[in-house]
């Protein structure tokens, strides 16, 4: 972990406190036949907040799942359309003293194939973030790097949950830098890596201890200065004061995780994201 804050490879760790519930789509219900449907829901503050939406719907006859995001201020319920419609879903919602607004539904047929085609994906696949799909392969191969190999942290939930953590924020940025189309020839990276080795003594020993490879540590240098590169040229551009560019990139990347759909493929990780939280950690009444 030393290496990586010398040489500046991992980007912008301390915004990591912006990570709050993520949302996911509903991978399972207990109605047989489930429609979904997407609100966009105001006045969210805290988990309080959550669990008082939970708690109104709880008594609604035909309601399945409930995922609130607390980040982008959505909620996804699963829900019987015999029973109830989505419009009774937002009215009780917005009772509560939240107001919502219907975003997106999927009826019957449509959220079936929307989950037989998580269910396909979750074969190889632990989440999509954005556009992009993160393999399982390469997110245990994360996870036995962080744990130095030792079987039983591999196991801990707690460290997935960290891990993930990282990785939802090192792949959020990658997303905004592709979709600016950043762009970060093999010669920069080159000259960069030259630049680490005259820094420090042993950088190749190291590498391999840490990131398995040179190779592999290489591919990971190119996208941090990709992520570098956007923030420089698209989120703070022009602004010089430290101060300034910190308020800017966490604006930037609030906006970032409200607008990016987070889909999680895989129950074991979707479990670990969800525990903990809570309002001020005692679950308590920030929300009135």
């Amino acid at each position: 972990m030393k290496i990586s804050t010398k040489i500046c490879v991992s980007l912008c760790l301390g915004l990591a406190a912006f990570a709050a519930a993520w949302f996911f789509y509903p991978s399972a219900s207990s109605l047989a036949n489930a429609a979904l449907a997407e609100y966009q829901i105001e006045k969210m503050t805290c988990g309080s907040c959550i669990s008082n939406i939970e708690t109104a719907l709880v008594g609604l006859n035909g309601v399945g799942s409930v995922d609130i995001n607390l980040t982008s201020n959505r909620g996804r319920i699963t829900y019987d359309p015999d029973q109830l419609d989505s419009q009774t879903i937002a009215a009780v919602i917005s009772s509560a003293g939240y107001p919502a607004k219907l975003r997106l539904e999927l009826d019957q047929d449509e959220y079936l194939a929307l989950q037989q085609e998580q269910a396909l994906l979750g074969q190889q696949y632990l989440a999509r973030i954005g556009d992009r799909l993160l393999a399982r392969a390469d997110f245990e191969e994360l996870v036995k790097q962080r744990s130095r190999g030792a079987v039983a942290a591999v196991q801990n939930d707690q460290l997935w949950k960290t891990v993930w953590q990282d990785v939802l924020q090192r792949e959020l940025m990658l997303s905004a830098a592709e979709q600016n189309k950043v762009i970060v020839q093999d010669g920069e990276v080159d000259v960069r890596l030259d630049e680490l080795r005259k820094g420090h003594q042993g950088l190749d020993d190291l590498v391999v201890k840490r990131y398995g490879s040179m190779d592999a540590f290489r591919a990971r240098l190119h996208e941090d200065m990709i992520i570098n590169r956007n923030m420089e040229d698209h989120v703070y551009a022009g602004i010089t004061d430290p101060g300034q560019q910190k308020i800017m990139l966490q604006q930037w990347y609030a906006e970032l995780q409200s607008n990016t759909d987070v889909v999680i493929f895989d129950r074991r990780l979707k479990a670990a994201s969800q525990s903990g939280g809570g309002c001020g950690g005692g679950g308590g009444g920030c929300c009135s």
